[in-house]
């Protein structure tokens, strides 16, 4: 219960967050941003391996 919650809190930080850039700044960057965060976290991801561990 803990770590949903913990979850479910984090995932809306991150959501108001690039609303907030949306809304503020320029969407077409922010997107990129974005797209290029979410594909940098994903080469990393693919190389963690499959052990349960505390961070990955």
């Amino acid at each position: 219960t803990f770590y949903h919650n913990l979850m479910v809190s984090e995932a809306n930080h991150y959501t108001m967050f690039l609303k907030f850039a949306r809304k503020y700044g320029d969407e077409q960057e922010v997107n990129k941003k974005w797209d290029d965060l979410l594909t940098y976290e994903a080469e990393i991801m693919k190389d963690l391996g499959k052990d349960q561990t505390v961070h990955g």
